[in-house]
């Protein structure tokens, strides 16, 4: 029951965020709250299940304490804590994070679970509270979070090195066997990289590219895309194509708004601002699983090649972004771009060429 839970609500908050009027940013912060509070329910309902009766109204009970503590858990990592362990080492913000977090349970509990004590024993609130914290419910119940924390903690770090999406596929062993696919593909990377890196120390260069990627990794999540590799100063980016929208645009564009917004924190901090190209095309690719030491996701095909090649071709027809003739057929721009031939490629092996469009953001 408790696994049920823990993976039905990410999955309902993800269907209920999913309505196009809603403020990217806020998407994000819902369904990170939503999936906080999921974890804290499987968290109350497996304490209910070793240290209580197994009644309904036990685990009803378990469930509403359990909903609470999930509600100010997340209020906490998505509005207080979002950047405070950014530069922190895992180590250090996990013994942070579990402490912290076990604390707070135990607090809720007490305060919650002496009304209970108070009226089943006919003493004062007072003294129910007195006897939780200085009893072995208080202990008992703290250690129990802190081991559920720390274990949570390192699953989500799994998931973070691997991708949420990547995790779910091995998991469930999708890509055993070599599967033709269809996705979109966007490759990005910073322009005039060598001359920025040139300019600054090589520690000073990684620090910016560290930067950069943490910050549009927002946009990437807003729209739906995945982050399929880190290639040096470039990022690829992969969506599928089923829904028939521009989130690969709108990614695009979002990521340039993300680093307008932070352009004083770049000037401040390296003497430079970030600027991007990026190349997107679509098609059928083969995606399997590799690794024997270390399992990865990896697509094959020449869609990769061309969207590589197209990515290069920004700086010649003077660009930031270009996009093959297949992605109009892909996705569905309506009236918020603009869409312009700029230029053309000659595929490898094939006699035709294929057409490239510049895509500009109506005002």
């Amino acid at each position: 029951m408790s696994f049920v839970a823990l993976f039905l609500l990410p999955v309902i908050c993800d269907v209920s965020c999913n309505r196009k009027n809603m403020n990217p940013v806020i998407k994000i912060k819902v369904q990170n709250i939503l999936i906080i509070i999921s974890i804290a329910l499987c968290f109350g309902l497996l304490y209910n299940y070793f240290y209580y009766r197994h009644s309904l109204t036990d685990f009803l009970e378990a469930g509403i304490i359990s909903l609470l503590i999930g509600f100010f858990v997340g209020l906490l990592e998505e509005f207080v804590l979002t950047n405070v362990f950014r530069n922190k080492s895992f180590l250090t913000a996990s013994a942070i994070r579990a402490i912290s977090y076990s604390l707070l349970i135990s607090v809720i509990l007490s305060l919650v679970v002496s009304i209970k004590i108070s009226i089943i024993e006919e003493i004062s609130y007072e003294e129910a509270l007195f006897q939780f914290l200085f009893g072995s419910l208080f202990q008992r119940s703290f250690i129990f979070s802190f081991v559920f924390i720390v274990i949570i903690l390192f699953g989500l770090q799994i998931i973070l090195l691997v991708g949420k999406g990547n995790f779910v596929r091995l998991i469930l062993g999708l890509y055993h066997q070599p599967r033709e696919i269809t996705r979109i593909f966007m490759f990005a990377d910073i322009k005039n990289s060598t001359s920025i890196a040139e300019k600054l120390s090589n520690k000073a260069f990684s620090s910016l590219i560290r930067d950069f990627y943490y910050d549009i990794s927002d946009a990437v999540f807003m729209f739906g895309g995945e982050i399929y590799q880190y290639v040096g100063d470039e990022i690829v980016v992969v969506w599928p194509t089923r829904n028939n929208d521009s989130n690969c645009i709108k990614c695009f564009f979002k990521m340039q708004e993300i680093i307008e917004q932070n352009k004083s924190n770049y000037q401040s901090k390296y003497g430079v601002v970030p600027e991007f190209k990026a190349g997107i095309h679509g098609g059928k690719v083969i995606v399997t699983a590799v690794g024997k030491q270390k399992k990865e996701i990896v697509y094959h095909g020449d869609v990769l090649n061309t969207t590589s090649r197209i990515e290069g071709k920004c700086n010649e027809l003077g660009q930031k972004i270009l996009v093959s003739e297949d992605i109009l057929s892909f996705v569905d721009l309506n009236q918020t771009f603009t869409v312009e031939k700029k230029g053309d490629i000659t595929l490898r092996g094939k006699t035709d060429k294929l057409n490239l469009y510049g895509i500009t953001k109506c005002s």
